[in-house]
């Protein structure tokens, strides 16, 4: 029998806006709490945010990330969610981990989970993409990519 890890990605931006962000915000119709201002597109980096026009880039390739000895044999399993830019050629950049799998176990098994998350960080690296559209050019865009560690 295998063990597998298996890779589901979602792509979501915490940027995300309704078709009706360009709606007056709140604030200046007197109902309910302020709102907060959409992010630019481009933003003071160059990097734009899904909404507003601009498409999600869509994942084309995805190789599974290597599950370590130690987490097969602790039964480790988590999600890493990975943060990434996919520039105009649809390669990820700036790959980070966004959120740890050891922030979810308990101390004995922080440098087990930490090694979880270098192999996603390691299978996010080779990830390829469709780059995602703004007024039908490809733009680089800030993404996150959920990476979960199953055993089957």
């Amino acid at each position: 029998m295998r063990y597998a890890a298996i890779v589901l990605c979602a792509l979501f931006a915490l940027a995300w806006r309704p078709s009706h962000a360009n709606a007056l915000p709140r604030e200046q119709t007197g109902a309910g709490p302020q709102v907060a201002s959409p992010k630019p597109n481009p933003d003071a980096s160059g990097k734009y945010h899904l909404g507003d026009g601009v498409s999600a880039p869509k994942l084309v390739f995805a190789p599974d990330p290597e599950f370590t000895d130690q987490a097969r044999r602790k039964r480790l399993v988590g999600t890493v969610v990975v943060g990434l830019t996919v520039d105009t050629a649809g390669n990820p950049q700036d790959v980070r981990v966004a959120r740890s799998l050891s922030q979810d176990v308990s101390k004995k098994y922080k440098q087990i989970a930490l090694g979880l998350d270098d192999s996603a960080v390691a299978a996010v690296k080779q990830y390829r993409f469709e780059p995602a559209q703004f007024q039908g050019k490809p733009v680089p865009v800030e993404t996150k990519v959920e990476v979960n560690f199953r055993i089957w």
